[in-house]
């Protein structure tokens, strides 16, 4: 079966770049475009280091880089022969997925998992394991 519309939430974890790898491996198992979504929670960010910037700035150049980041991982889809489109989205990470996942627009939900931590987080991933738990989507996990 091949899911109508998939959605990817991506960081600069490496467990995002082992997502991104393994997706590209099995492309012909997804519909085209993939969404690839990269949610910017301002509100972890800090502005310590930056004391030359407003904190308008720094969230304008935290939002460019973001911007910035999800043309990269466009680039290495487009490289794979993989169609994707972008969203940016603001809030916590797991919460912002789990809405977006479960808005009726997406058919399946895949995100990576780490090797680090408890057994749970061994299995899952903190962010993982809570959209599992919190998402009425399908959820593949790689």
């Amino acid at each position: 079966m091949i899911a109508r519309k998939v959605l990817v939430p991506l960081d600069s974890s490496p467990i995002s770049i082992q997502t991104t790898k393994q997706l590209i491996v099995f492309k012909e198992h997804f519909s085209r475009p993939l969404t690839l979504l990269h949610v910017l929670d301002l509100g972890r960010l800090s502005t310590l280091g930056f004391p030359e910037l407003s904190y308008r700035q720094f969230e304008e150049r935290a939002r460019g880089e973001a911007r910035k980041f999800l043309e990269e991982q466009q680039a290495l889809f487009a490289d794979a022969g993989i169609e994707t489109e972008t969203r940016l989205e603001e809030g916590l990470a797991r919460e912002t997925i789990c809405t977006l996942a479960d808005s009726g627009e997406f058919d399946l939900l895949v995100v990576g998992k780490t090797t680090d931590g408890d057994l749970r987080k061994l299995l899952f991933g903190q962010v993982a394991d809570y959209i599992v738990h919190h998402t009425k989507c399908p959820v593949l996990i790689v």
